[in-house]
């Protein structure tokens, strides 16, 4: 396709080819159908995607089968480089991956920059680095002439389904430690981030056998297919619920297991010590990174009765001075949302918030775009307030810019508010009182919980939730033993046998 030009000197828009392809078996194959991938900033269709017919994903699931036969034999040391050897070639250019991201799904290029591109990389060189610690046990018995251990061997095929809010960092998350473990990998990104996958098998096309990496694109036929295909070993998602049940209900015919990574409606709880100047940037940084399209964003603000007053006013004031703009546009700190169906699920969630009588503190400020932009999904970074919100919106992931506050007296009243929802996946609290910090993390509900900070997920860090935000855990050492099986060699190495049989006793 013809380069769309930047609004922005000296950050073009990423230039797509004519037709992107799909990658199976080591092979470029067209789609049975086309679609259009839009430019969140503009409005506009800046690639053409392929859509993949039903038998084209068993095709991959195929290709994905017969490559494990050889991949499952490789020697740690083989993958170990081979995982390095990516990471290495996601570092080597980051502005390609910057600008793609920025054009695909409204990423603002800067935090392309400081977390998609380098956090793709770590990951990849996280599991790099743990290869060599998959490992069995040997299992103490009894009986002096038995010798029992485990092993550790991979599952098979994996069906990796994508989101579309960090394609490249939630293709690492599921893809390194499957191929790691000696899986190969079918992959689904989703339609709305395609290209950025694409190009991903596009840059490891050289590296890995045909048929250990995979990646069949389009809507949710493709996904249905590939997640009820019974050759599949697991399917890992990450996505929301609605999805996740669909996909559970197809892989139980096949009685395929799953790892779910799934929404959430995250709480920080602000004490009346808190450093609410850092406590504010915080709040701001876990609902307005990623345009608010993140599963654990801070979605929901519990503030003290003491400090509540000033922190609104401090974050309000944040809010409003977020720059708003063109996802290619170094300046801009907030993007667009991915996609006009996702603007108008947002923009229908605030105005019933309104309908509702909250407070809007911030939000509800002109937008100032140039006319290339104005057609783009853009949405004011917008925070609800009230003492206490029983608004769908406090309860309900927006999945945009979008955070409520509350005001709390009783701690166990703020913990009991935190816990409110069907969600667990993230939850937080800021003060300066470390007893105060160790009892309400340990009452949270909630896979991951921190502590005078937001939004940190080092590699190494076990990443997942309970309840409706899922099961199963990525980003650790755990995860290796989530796309691994355990088998037990039991050996006689000499023992008597009690005589069942024959003569009598």
């Amino acid at each position: 396709m013809a380069q769309v030009e930047s609004t922005q000197p000296g950050h073009p828009r990423f230039e797509a080819p004519e037709a992107y392809e799909m990658f199976v078996a080591g092979e470029w194959v067209p789609g049975a159908e086309v679609f259009d991938a839009v430019d969140p900033s503009t409005g506009r269709v800046w690639a053409r995607l392929p859509q993949a017919a039903p038998e084209q994903v068993r095709d991959a699931v195929r290709a994905a089968g017969a490559a494990f036969k050889e991949w499952r034999r490789t020697s740690p040391a083989t993958r170990q480089r081979l995982l390095a050897q990516i990471a290495d070639r996601v570092e080597a250019d980051p502005d390609r991956w910057a600008r793609l991201l920025a054009t695909e799904n409204g990423r603002p290029i800067r935090e392309a920059y400081l977390a998609d591109v380098p956090n793709c990389a770590a990951v990849f060189r996280y599991f790099s680095g743990l290869v060599r610690d998959l490992h069995g046990d040997q299992i103490p018995v009894e009986d002096p002439e038995t010798l029992i251990y485990t092993t550790r061997e991979p599952l098979g095929v994996i069906a990796a389904v994508l989101p579309w809010n960090s394609p490249i960092i939630t293709l690492a998350n599921k893809a390194a430690p499957a191929l790691a473990a000696g899986n190969t990998i079918v992959v689904k990104p989703s339609e709305f981030a395609t290209a950025s996958v694409l190009e991903f098998a596009a840059l490891i096309a050289d590296l890995l056998p045909p048929g250990v990496f995979n990646v069949v694109t389009g809507d949710g036929r493709t996904g249905a297919a590939l997640v009820s295909d019974p050759d599949v070993a697991k399917v890992t998602l990450t996505g929301g619920g609605p999805t996740a049940r669909k996909i559970m209900a197809a892989a139980a015919e096949a009685l395929t297991p799953t790892l779910m990574e799934l929404g959430g409606k995250s709480a920080l709880i602000v004490a009346e010590d808190a450093d609410l100047e850092r406590a504010v940037a915080d709040a701001a940084l876990g609902i307005y990174l990623a345009n608010g399209e993140a599963c654990i964003a801070s979605s929901r603000l519990l503030l003290h009765e003491a400090v509540a007053d000033e922190f609104l006013e401090r974050f309000a004031e944040t809010a409003k001075s977020i720059r708003v703009g063109d996802a290619l546009d170094p300046e801009t700190q907030v993007g667009p949302l991915v996609s006009r169906p996702q603007f108008e699920r947002v923009t229908s969630r605030i105005a019933a918030a309104r309908g509702e009588g909250l407070a809007m503190p911030a939000g509800d400020e002109p937008l100032d775009l140039p006319a290339a932009n104005q057609e783009g999904f853009f949405v004011r970074p917008t925070i609800f307030a009230g003492a206490r919100v029983t608004a769908r919106i406090a309860g309900e992931e927006v999945f945009g810019p979008v955070t409520v506050a509350e005001r709390f007296t009783d701690y166990a009243d703020a913990v009991a508010r935190a816990n409110g929802t069907r969600y667990g996946l993230a939850a937080g609290v800021w003060t300066a009182d470390l007893t105060r910090a160790h009892r309400i993390a340990r009452e949270l509900d909630a896979g991951i919980v921190w502590v005078n900070k937001w939004f940190d997920l080092p590699a190494g860090m076990p990443m997942g939730g309970v309840k409706d935000s899922g099961f199963g855990r990525e980003l650790c050492r755990e995860t290796l033993a989530e796309y691994s099986a355990s088998k037990v060699v039991n050996i006689d190495l000499g023992s008597p046998r009690f005589p069942l049989w024959g003569s009598t006793l």
